[in-house]
């Protein structure tokens, strides 16, 4: 564009040219005389496209080959990948029931006096005529331990001894029953006669028993004649009522000290397709939601082995709790403390729940084998519920990082006065991308551009170049092999995008494989913007317009007056492989048209087949017939509006330009003077 500037002040140096014919050289110059021809050389001098390269040192080179190349580079880092990743923990809910308690309650002991029984008085000692079977039945003393239970399973012991003097036989042993329902508790066999002094033992097996507060018994005894007996001066059969440990499946009763040994141990799922060796988190909560709905106060510890903490590793997420009976308790883990370390990748988190051991309690208390620590381990409600993940080792789902970055481009001053079509032969964009996390990636993305009048188009990274290895540079090659630079960059003529835009998305892990990365990790781009000189001009049109004269002109206007009528001789040899045809319009003050000229054509240099000019047109001589209403107005016009149109072979898609291309322009002029020394 430069070089066709220069061309056209070279042009209006000569004043206007127009309605050319063919004709000969004109002889040398000669000494004015009167009313004669004068003869003026205005000038000839070679124009090569090397002054385009010299005046636009930073964005214009020559190939090897002599090719004038447009390049444009430039960096980019982008955005770090930020709060990209994320996880979303199924919220864990556990039921943990307690199961059975162990319970003993208070042993039982009674008198049953058996004198009114015996026929004899208290302190004889003498034969006995014996006892028929009699039957007697009371209540036992209430149990102060208890107000109702249901046992499970257990043995309760009923031992009586025998101060009564007599032998004694207990026919069918002795039925304890609930006085509140009459359900029956057992029934208590002895075997063998019961001699004065001794002792007998029974027992029965629990299984489902319920035993209330107050009992009852019941037993038929009797005893067989007897050569000697000593009657007591109390006569008495003593019972005592007793118990192993007692597994309780309900109860209300006093409650002892026991452990409750049980544990719990449970999963939450971070993620259905997350995998994890360790994570360390930006933000994000979790929340330990635990109820304790037994009547009593349970001492808890809640452990989650694989959540560490990140000041000290070693150090497991554990809290140990004493949860008061009938509590709703609530306990915030701020996940930027702590980190997830795994000895394999896995996707859920375990954890444990244990119960210690509870207090003896003073009053009665309601509970049952199905009393239950509840709870949860989630997160906090949507929109919320996400841990954002800062760093991670491990296997992540395929996930899309988001890409919008532009760079300005260096146009020049190319586009300012060009219009028309033109053909990229040869368009180069290499785009260098490196990932620096430690997972693969695809970049799916499109180079977008813009011009200042807002042309925008775009095109795709091809498909087979979109994939980038883990800390490696790829480097993308955009040419007419494999997209449409050539058309993209065709949409923005005459105007260069001013911009270019990658935007789109860098899929993370698109193979589902092991790997690492966090916030940190950008992707960061080079990029290389190559337009070789080779291309096609179809119905271009420069335009300029300039100022004639000025205060330094050489030649008054007056001096017009002497001119009688004049040639303008435009002489050219080109080597630049595009022809050309010049416009040219006088323009007074206010820019309107005075004179237009046209039909002023310069053939394009031959080329070869890769389309370089290999020689030079067949020299041009073009001739204006300027009369002396054409030098009135010249004397006239302000301004000089030039239109070069420009084509190149259309048997050829495109051309190439070299630094070594020129064309040579050989200017002047004869006048026929009127000559007045008054």
């Amino acid at each position: 564009m430069k070089l066709i500037r220069l061309q056209f002040i070279s042009v209006v140096l000569i004043g206007v040219l127009l309605s050319w014919q063919c004709v000969d050289p004109p002889a040398e110059p000669v000494m004015p005389t009167w009313d004669v021809d004068v003869s003026l050389p205005l000038g000839s001098t070679d124009y090569e496209l090397k002054e385009l390269i010299e005046n636009n040192p930073d964005l214009l080179s020559v190939d090897g080959d002599g090719t004038i190349i447009y390049s444009f580079s430039d960096s980019m880092q982008n955005a770090p990948f930020g709060d990209v990743l994320s996880i979303q923990p199924v919220p864990a809910t556990f039921t943990f029931e307690v199961g059975k308690y162990t319970l003993s309650p208070d042993d039982i002991e009674f008198d049953v006096e058996v004198g009114e029984y015996l026929g004899l008085p208290a302190g004889y000692e003498g034969s006995s005529p014996g006892v028929e079977p009699t039957t007697i039945n009371d209540l036992m003393p209430e149990i102060e331990s208890i107000q109702y239970m249901v046992v499970e399973s257990g043995r309760a012991f009923l031992t009586l001894r025998n101060e009564s003097g007599v032998p004694v036989e207990v026919h069918d042993g002795v039925t304890v029953t609930n006085t509140d329902d009459g359900s029956h508790v057992g029934n208590f066999n002895y075997s063998e006669i019961i001699e004065p002094g001794d002792t007998a033992q029974a027992y029965v097996d629990l299984f489902d028993a319920r035993l209330y507060r107050q009992l009852e018994y019941d037993f038929t005894f009797s005893s067989p004649e007897e050569d000697y007996v000593e009657i007591p001066d109390e006569p008495v059969l003593g019972f005592k009522l007793e118990y192993e440990e007692l597994l309780v499946k309900e109860a209300v009763a006093r409650l002892p000290e026991q452990e409750l040994a049980g544990k719990y141990d449970g999963v939450i799922v971070l993620d259905d397709s997350t995998y994890i060796s360790e994570v360390l988190f930006s933000s994000g909560v979790m929340e330990l939601y635990v109820e304790n709905s037994i009547d009593v106060d349970v001492p808890v510890i809640f452990t989650i082995p694989e959540l560490r903490s990140r000041d000290n590793p070693s150090q497991q997420y554990s809290i140990s709790e004493t949860l008061q009976r009938g509590s709703v308790n609530s306990y915030v883990i701020d996940m930027r403390d702590w980190m997830i370390r795994n000895n394999s990748p896995k996707n859920d988190l375990s954890y444990e729940v244990r119960l210690g051991t509870i207090e003896e309690t003073d009053d009665f208390r309601t509970f049952s084998s199905t009393d239950a620590i509840e709870g949860a381990l989630r997160t906090q409600d949507p929109p919320d519920n996400e841990l954002v993940i800062e760093r991670i080792e491990g296997i992540i789902p395929p996930t899309e990082y988001k890409v919008d970055e532009t760079i300005e481009l260096d146009v020049g001053e190319f586009s300012d006065t060009f219009e028309g079509d033109v053909i990229f032969g040869d368009v180069r964009l290499n785009l260098g991308l490196f990932f620096d996390g430690g997972f693969n990636a695809i970049a799916d993305m499109y180079i977008f551009g813009e011009n200042e009048h807002g042309v925008r188009d775009s095109v795709a990274i091809p498909s087979e170049q979109q994939y980038i290895n883990a800390g490696n540079w790829s480097n993308v090659i955009l040419d007419k092999n494999n997209c449409d630079i050539n058309e993209f960059l065709s949409t923005f003529v005459p105007h260069f995008p001013e911009e270019l835009s990658m935007r789109g998305n860098i899929i993370v892990n698109p193979d589902h494989e092991p790997g690492f990365i966090d916030v940190k990790s950008s992707l960061a781009s080079s990029i290389l913007f190559e337009v070789p000189f080779n291309f096609g001009i179809q119905n271009g049109l420069v335009r300029d317009t300039l100022s004639i004269g000025g205060e330094d002109d050489d030649v008054d206007r007056d001096s017009f007056d002497y001119f009688n009528y004049g040639r303008l001789y435009f002489e050219t040899e080109n080597n630049i492989p595009a022809g050309m045809d010049l416009e040219i319009n006088l323009l007074d003050t206010d820019g309107n048209v005075m004179r237009n000229f046209s039909g002023i054509g310069v053939e394009a240099a031959p080329v070869d087949l890769l389309g370089r000019a290999n020689g030079t047109a067949e020299r041009d001589v073009r001739v204006l017939e300027l009369t002396g209403e054409d030098i009135e107005i010249l004397r006239q016009a302000e301004m000089t509006e030039l239109l070069l149109y420009l084509n190149t072979d259309n048997s050829v898609d495109s051309v190439i330009f070299q630094s070594t291309d020129s064309i040579n322009i050989k200017m002047y002029a004869t006048f026929n003077v009127r000559a007045d020394f008054n």
